[in-house]
């Protein structure tokens, strides 16, 4: 089996263990490797150190009680040593002439002499443990006459590298353990958090009115993670509450028509009909077969609007000349009801916006002042240009509104009683212009200008790209 898929079946908690662990197991071994050889080589140097310094005591030793050739007889205090050093005196043949009395209880250690007039230091095998040697020559006259060997053996060193290498291991082993234990329990500790929001989290999938958890005891990054979940998860369910109303009103909106456009079907096809009643039974079928076709032609549009990707980026357009050019369209509908339409405001003013988009908007205000001013009523049309914005007021002297429905009316197929009893319309105009007008950055309100006074909205375009 592979590592990694094997890796992937564990926990989050056990993986940052085990990396933690193998992190550390590494920098340990690396970090006591060193440390070891360190203590390994000093140990041998401060080895040859004291051989050495021995040797040089051995030789003021013997010089200070008359050391002899070979051949005369040894002083009693010659070949004192310290305890742990062996010291004998060879002559030019290497022959034992002289040994400390610690010799005694070892086995017999051949010579091996280095070259005439030369010091040497070797390490060679003495009985079952290893030993170091130090050659010197030892003058006598002007020529040598024998050889010092200041000898030490090299297994109370090897006693403690042994006795190091295991306490290391033990080190690095328990060291190692105990931090993956401790790392295994800081992670659980950590992610306990997370364990909370995916449990809230599951909850409600069933319970969607819960909420996910944000006190943790600490304000960290986990704490913004689920304030950020909470925002998110509340403008999910604000979508999900808007889309079910919408799916409900849309269908409500196109049962309407199709109940009566088959009502009146089977009333008239129930017996045989004049030609005039047949004409008007297919007169009130072309009237609510219209009134679906419109509902249908903005859902559409609303649709398309809001799928759209990012903000548009227009070239900037005189708003005031195409907000005039759309107000003239609607005129022939206005003196039908002797309604009178006022422009008021700049001559001219720009925006970068795109003119269908902007056509969409005028057409929508116009149609809806119109549809809500009585006749012999008035619309006034103001555009100008205010705090760095392109302003685009349409007011009417219609029926109004309630103030608490104002934030509604941009609802997507919201209408107050009033205004279902007074036209018709599929409640989607409105919120088109807000959709519209908040793709380009802008922004759109509606203010009640009194009781029976009618309304006013207003729409705010930046004159300039964001």
């Amino acid at each position: 089996m592979q590592l990694r898929p094997l890796l992937s079946r564990l926990s989050i908690s056990t993986r940052l263990a085990l990396w933690f662990g193998l992190s550390l197991l590494v920098l340990l071994t690396l970090f006591v490797t060193g440390f070891y050889v360190s203590v390994h080589v000093g140990l041998h140097q401060d080895l040859e150190t004291r051989l050495r310094e021995e040797a040089k005591a051995v030789q003021a030793h013997l010089r200070a009680h008359g050391g002899s050739p070979p051949s005369s007889p040894p002083s009693t205090h010659a070949l004192r040593a310290a305890p742990g050093t062996f010291v004998r005196l060879l002559g030019p043949d290497g022959e034992v002439t002289q040994a400390s009395p610690a010799f005694q209880s070892r086995p017999v250690l051949p010579a091996d002499l280095p070259q005439p007039g030369t010091t040497t230091l070797q390490t060679r095998t003495w009985g079952e443990t290893s030993a170091q040697s130090l050659y010197l020559p030892f003058e006598s006259g002007s020529q040598p006459a024998s050889w010092l060997e200041v000898t030490k053996l090299q297994s109370p060193i090897h006693r403690q590298l042994h006795s190091l290498r295991w306490w290391l291991a033990l080190g690095i082993l328990g060291g190692v353990g105990l931090a993956m234990v401790v790392g295994y329990g800081l992670a659980r500790r950590a992610l306990r958090p997370v364990a909370a929001l995916t449990a809230a989290a599951q909850e409600m999938q069933t319970r969607p009115t819960g909420k996910l958890p944000t006190d943790f005891g600490v304000e960290d990054e986990l704490t913004g993670l689920a304030e950020t979940f909470n925002g998110l998860i509340e403008r999910l369910r604000s979508s999900l509450r808007r889309e079910r109303r919408f799916r409900a009103d849309a269908a409500h909106n196109m049962f309407t028509p199709l109940t009566a456009i088959q009502s009146e079907l089977d009333v008239t096809l129930r017996k045989p009909r004049s030609e005039s009643e047949y004409r008007e039974a297919l007169h009130a079928v072309r009237q609510h077969t219209e009134t679906l076709s419109s509902l249908l032609d903005e859902l559409m549009t609303l649709s398309r609007i809001e799928a759209r990707e990012g903000r548009p980026t227009p070239s900037s357009i005189d708003v005031c000349t195409r907000i005039r050019d759309r107000v003239r369209r609607v005129e022939p509908r206005a003196d039908a009801k002797e309604i009178s339409i006022e422009w008021t405001g700049a001559t001219a003013a720009e925006a970068p916006v795109d003119p269908e988009d902007l056509d969409l908007i005028a057409d929508h205000l116009l149609d809806n002042a119109l549809k809500y001013t009585p006749e012999g009523g008035t619309i006034q049309v103001h555009v100008g240009q205010e705090d760095g914005a392109v302003v685009v007021r349409v007011s009417d002297s219609g029926m109004g509104f309630d103030p608490n429905q104002s934030e509604r009316l941009f609802d997507r197929f919201y209408r107050s009683n009033d205004a279902e009893q007074s036209a018709d319309g599929g409640g989607l105009g409105l919120s088109i212009v807000k959709a519209v007008v908040e793709q380009y950055g802008g922004t759109v309100r509606a203010e009640r200008r009194g009781s029976g006074q009618g309304s006013t909205f207003e729409v705010r375009f930046p004159r300039h790209r964001g």
